[in-house]
């Protein structure tokens, strides 16, 4: 299914810059869509009787790479299948695009000048401060993704009129009954299975053993008794948070900017609730008593079934997310951790406990005031960035060094020694002026360069710029046996305990499988066995590893699996398959039933778009495509 067109249908950034329809064709690769020649054009392709040029190629390749490269060590050695990926995926994008602008011209679809304007008005991403739409936010995000205004302006149009055919065409879609019910048993099937814990830590570690053996696994081991690589670097970073250092912000535009994403900042108090809905208030009550009595919530779960009733949690709900206005009422009123019930509406009786609370958050403005300022002067940065980039390129392109760059220029400096996680020799983290993805790629850099290097002012993530220069590398050095002793045992001892129980677990394993209750063998063994939870099929369990819930879930009765966690082993079987029963949970139906209408919209989609290809019938010129891709025009 079209995955990535649910993902990006209603958000403008993909339909300017990709094109709804035309990333999910990405998949199909070239090959399927294509029919080759060698004769005629020097077009790329003709589609319909319209030529694909060489030009319209080369920017829709020359895009795909700039996006792939960043990913590489070194964007200026991509390999060759990664260029023809880029280029066949460009292909389809270009091939669909005329495809699919032939079919808007043959059904008579117009957009009026009106409904693209409206359009762009409406997308955040050329709003300013303020929250109006910006004619300078607007060239700014162009020049940003090589686009001229005529371009874009063509591309709303044309994704405006693909919407009216794709709305069309899935507006049907709903899933059959049948269906609904097995991908609804499938997905809230629960399973509880016994299993023995062997952990890493806790027992009694073995005995030292001599020298000579902790120095063969020392010697077996030295990248673990080395100090890492260092390298002194002097760095240059600059991005709109650096330049909106010196940018004048007045109070009204902070102000502006807080009631325009208060959300962010503020959020009403919500509630995890543990919730037993029953039928009459004498059910509510049994039930009641049993919880209050201490019985635990997976067991109260299997009561309230027996009983008629329905348990369902809601996790970070708000007083509006809870169906019953009696019941959220209660439960916002109610302290956390105690059963309280039963109370009733007009409908059903309801006993919950609140599992835990989430304060609201309400901070003032005053408190957020330099955050804000911070964000406001980074935005008013992203229109001179550009500009400021430019001059810093100027500049080392002149020869000068980084601690020459200007003050004016509004980047930001720093020196010193760091490894390659970018920590420095006391260990903690380098002072660099730049975080998240940033800073990765400053450190990055820093290991890929050399002493002497010229030095590249690069482009980063978020509209950032920067550079890096290497003084001098210190290179790992291998620590004394002496000096590492107590490590090198502390490391055999634990190599030595997860080998054990390594060796343990899989021969409980073994005899499980030969038909043994886990149970029996783990009181032979002198281990304990706990019976787990209801487990669900894709939602974390506390204390139970994902990897071991798979398992667990492709086991039948009585079967066995072993899974390894960071914290010890685990043997788990099977005990019991607690099938869902849809009658008494119409939420979770409805939610199935929505979740399928979805992908058969997206099928809908595929095929509708299969037959648009067919019935095109592109011709592509292989040769053309393959000395573009060998040209200099492509880099």
């Amino acid at each position: 299914m079209l995955g990535s067109f649910r993902k990006f249908a209603n958000t403008w950034p993909a339909r300017i810059f990709f094109l709804i329809l035309v990333l999910s064709f990405a998949s199909w690769g070239v090959a399927d869509v294509v029919r080759s020649t060698m004769a005629g054009s020097n077009a790329v392709a003709t589609v319909l009787g319209h030529d694909v040029s060489q030009n319209e190629f080369l920017a829709e390749y020359r895009t795909g790479m700039q996006r792939y490269a960043q990913q590489l060590p070194d964007p200026s050695q991509a390999p060759p299948e990664l260029r023809h990926q880029v280029a066949q995926l460009a292909l389809n994008r270009l091939v669909t695009q005329a495809a699919l602008a032939d079919q808007i011209k043959r059904l008579g679809i117009v957009v009026p000048d009106s409904a693209v304007r409206d359009a762009v008005y409406d997308m955040s991403e050329f709003k300013g401060p303020d929250g109006k739409f910006s004619q300078v936010q607007l060239r700014l995000v162009l020049q940003q993704n090589n686009l001229n205004e005529a371009h874009f302006l063509d591309l709303v149009r044309q994704d405006i009129a693909q919407n009216q055919i794709l709305q069309t065409v899935s507006a049907q879609a709903a899933a059959p009954s049948l269906l609904t019910g097995l991908v609804y048993k499938y997905i809230n099937e629960k399973r509880r299975a016994d299993i023995v814990f062997l952990p890493f830590e806790g027992g009694a570690p073995p005995a030292a053993p001599s020298d000579d053996i902790l120095k063969r696994f020392y010697q077996n081991n030295p990248k673990n008794y080395s100090s890492p690589e260092y390298r002194h670097i002097k760095a240059v970073i600059l991005s709109p948070d650096t330049i909106g250092r010196g940018i004048a912000v007045t109070d009204a535009e902070i102000k502006t900017w807080f009631t325009q994403h208060k959300s962010d900042y503020v959020a009403p108090e919500k509630r995890n609730l543990q919730i037993i809905t029953a039928g009459t208030p004498a059910v509510a009550a049994k039930l009641a008593a049993e919880w209050q009595a201490g019985s635990t919530w997976e067991k109260m779960q299997a009561s309230a079934t027996a009983a008629g009733a329905t348990a369902v949690k809601l996790d970070d709900a708000t007083p509006v997310e809870i169906p019953s206005p009696t019941l959220a009422k209660a439960a916002f009123a109610a302290p956390a951790g105690n059963v309280q019930g039963p109370i009733s509406d007009s409908l059903s009786s309801y006993v919950f406990k609140v599992a835990s609370i989430t304060p609201a958050k309400n901070p003032t403005f005053e408190s957020l005031h330099d955050e804000l300022r911070a964000k406001v002067a980074a935005s008013k940065a992203l229109d001179l960035i550009d500009a400021r980039a430019q001059k810093l390129q100027d500049l080392f392109a002149g020869g000068a060094k980084i601690d020459e760059v200007p003050s004016d220029l509004g980047a930001a400096g720093a020196e010193g020694t760091l490894d390659a996680k970018g920590n420095t020799l006391e260990g903690t983290p380098a002072p660099l002026p730049a975080t998240g993805d940033l800073r990765q790629s400053v450190i990055d850099a820093a290991f890929k360069a050399k002493p002497g290097d010229p030095i590249e002012p690069t482009e980063g993530p978020n509209h950032a710029w920067y550079a890096v220069a290497v003084d001098s590398i210190t290179k790992p050095a291998e620590r004394p046996f002496a000096q590492v002793r107590d490590k090198v045992l502390a490391d055999w001892q634990a190599d030595q305990i997860h080998h054990n129980q390594d060796e343990k677990a899989a021969h409980i394993l073994q005899l499980v499988k030969a038909g043994q209750p886990l149970i029996q063998v783990a009181r032979a063994e002198n281990v304990q066995v706990a019976r787990t939870p209801p487990l669900n099929r894709d939602r974390p369990t506390a204390g139970i590893p994902a990897e071991l819930v798979h398992s667990i879930f492709a086991l039948k009765i009585g079967e066995a699996t072993m899974a390894e966690t960071n914290k010890g082993f685990v043997v788990a079987q099977l005990a019991e398959i607690l099938p869902p029963d849809e009658t008494k949970d119409k939420i979770g139906l409805d939610q199935t039933k929505t979740g399928l209408a979805h992908a058969l919209h997206d099928d809908y989609l595929q095929i509708y778009a299969s037959a648009l290809r067919d019935a095109a019938k592109p011709v592509v010129r292989p040769a053309v495509v393959e000395g573009l891709i060998q040209s200099k025009a492509a880099e």
